[in-house]
């Protein structure tokens, strides 16, 4: 019998594989009645399948009712259950090559039954801590707080999210953000001659002497910062480097994991290698290289934006992204360094995944934030989506450019009594169109040739609208709607009106500046069908020749409804 950490992992896999038409299943399947239910059948498999379902407008046009399906046996239907049956299910008939990527994210499914209810069984040991307390947590405990409520709800769309595949149980505890504990940086020195460093290192960066090195090695050595779960990796991989007697800085993990909080130094993070994947098996989250300048490059470009561009002027702060190291263009072997703007009066930093995290008290964090601070939550939702329409629609049809800042990178500036603002972060992997960015005078000094990753630009303005969509449309507006609606804090009409109105008034804006707006609006207001991110498959089912995406992270299908497209 499965448990109800597995139903609930399976109903979350069985609406992915609807969504993402996994094994044609949607494709080729149809609708059939019985009942008075709606079944959604399918014959190509080797056995035949009916998944009970029923409409949906948003991501997706059919939804799984319930956590189990039925297979066809001797002319009778027979339920099954369990998240990993499922995929053995949808398996049958791969060759072995593809099944094994079936098979391999069946370990996946495990770990994320696994962590899910040990996580749980956390968040209910921790509850009488998990609350507001007013004024009892500083700025940078407030943001940590932040992180780790969000790190107990699930990803909007990806089924697998809360396993960080690689971790074990003992691992998890002592450095992932549901348990919030403490831990010190491992310290390595290596040859300062192949450390290639960005920027200036703060002033509490460690002397050798303060992790037990000898001077000596000034000369020659340089340090750097290692996540704990990586020291016998380095010390493999790289045998000239000299592991440091003694760890340095206590620090505390914030939702992403690989970034820690300095906790003595409150505006410091740190971005380290991990040995681990979340999001799926390929996307293991070491640090490329090229990602280190290429997020450099666009802080400052943003930076420039925010300051020449009335439309977006004091919207956003962007963090320091400028000291950074890399040995050898290792992607183990590098770091780093987020400096956070100085704090704002009564500011509390909360990324977008926070807003619905339910608090212990039921509520969804952002209505028992707003409710202290004597806010109302759709007046609020007017001011979120002006602001997140407002930023990005402007980066899109003015600067060509099309940020990846999902839930966890976007970060909003909450303030009693004031409208959300956001702090920018970790914009290493957007898409930049050339031919519109260049004619802006916030390019100016900004030479797109500096960009590492040749995946960035593009040739013209449908990647952006495929990113526009996916990340903020998708994720940071819908995805909150949802959560919100689902809690009862909104009406999912109403809401969906205002964040339509957010769109037309931002459009409308643009067309009386003078710019090009024709085709956000046909895909925004107009288009039947949007563009879906397909990144259970791109990461986990599908090979990357199958696949042909560059990036595992954009890769789409035109399967979800355009729930802007009829409003009445």
């Amino acid at each position: 019998m499965s448990t109800l950490h597995d139903q609930r992992i399976a109903l979350r896999l069985i609406n992915t594989c609807l969504r993402e038409n996994v094994r044609n299943i949607l494709s080729l399947g149809r609708i059939e009645s019985s009942e008075g239910r709606k079944f959604l059948v399918f014959e190509h498999l080797p056995e035949p399948c009916r998944i009970e379902v029923k409409e949906s407008h948003s991501m997706q046009t059919l939804r799984a009712i319930n956590p189990h399906w039925e297979v066809l046996q001797h002319g009778q239907w027979i339920e099954q259950q369990g998240a990993r049956q499922w995929i053995r299910f949808l398996a049958q008939g791969l060759p072995d090559e593809a099944k094994a990527l079936y098979q391999n994210y069946e370990l996946e499914v495990q770990a994320a039954i696994e962590q899910t209810m040990l996580c749980d069984q956390t968040y209910t040991e921790q509850q009488h801590q998990l609350g507001f307390y007013v004024g009892l947590r500083n700025w940078a405990e407030r943001m940590l707080h932040a992180d780790q409520m969000a790190s107990f709800l699930d990803h909007p769309y990806y089924p697998t999210a809360r396993a960080k595949f690689g971790m074990q149980t003992s691992e998890l505890k002592a450095y992932s953000p549901e348990f919030n504990p403490t831990f010190e940086l491992a310290w390595f020195a290596v040859p300062a001659s192949e450390l290639e460093r960005t920027g200036t290192e703060p002033a509490w960066w460690p002397t050798l002497a303060q992790v037990g090195l000898p001077q000596s090695l000034a000369n020659s050595h340089a340090l750097l910062p290692v996540h704990p779960m990586m020291r016998a990796a380095i010390a493999q991989e790289i045998p000239e480097s000299i592991e440091a007697p003694h760890t340095y800085l206590p620090v505390k993990p914030t939702l992403s994991v690989r970034t820690v909080a300095a906790l003595n130094h409150p505006a410091s993070h740190i971005k380290l290698p991990m040995p681990i994947a979340t999001l799926g098996q390929k996307n293991i989250r070491y640090i490329k290289p090229s990602t280190l300048k290429d997020g450099d490059w666009f802080a400052r470009a943003l930076v420039s934006i925010e300051q020449t561009n009335e439309g977006i002027k004091g919207l956003y702060r962007h963090v320091d992204e400028s000291f950074t190291g890399c040995y050898k263009n290792l992607n183990i072997a590098g770091f780093l360094h987020r400096q956070y703007p100085p704090e704002l009066p009564d500011e509390t930093l909360a990324t977008v995944a926070t807003l619905c995290s339910p608090m212990p008290s039921g509520k969804p964090y952002i209505l028992e934030y707003l409710e202290q601070h004597g806010q109302n939550l759709q007046s609020w939702w007017a001011s979120y989506c002006t602001l997140m329409i407002g930023v990005h629609l402007r980066l899109w049809i003015q600067h060509g450019i099309a940020l990846e800042s999902n839930q966890q990178n976007s970060v909003l500036s909450l303030r009693p009594g004031q409208p959300p603002t956001l702090v920018m972060k970790d914009n290493d992997a957007a898409r930049l169109w050339p031919q519109r960015f260049e004619t802006t005078v916030a390019s100016h000094g900004h030479s797109v040739h500096m960009l590492q990753d040749a995946r960035i630009l593009v040739n013209d303005e449908a990647p952006l609208a495929h990113m526009f969509i996916t990340i903020t449309l998708q994720l940071n507006l819908l995805a909150v709607l949802d959560g919100l609606a689902r809690s009862g804090a909104l009406n999912r009409q109403q809401a969906l009106l205002t964040l339509r109105s957010a769109i037309e008034h931002t459009l409308h804006s643009l067309r009386k500046e003078g710019c090009d707006i024709d085709l956000a609006n046909e895909l925004l207001l107009c288009a039947r069908m949007h563009p879906v991110k397909y990144l259970l498959q791109s990461a986990s089912l599908l090979s990357k020749q199958e696949c042909g995406a560059s990036d595992v992270n954009k890769f789409y299908g035109m399967t979800g409804p355009n729930p802007l497209r009829d409003l009445s």
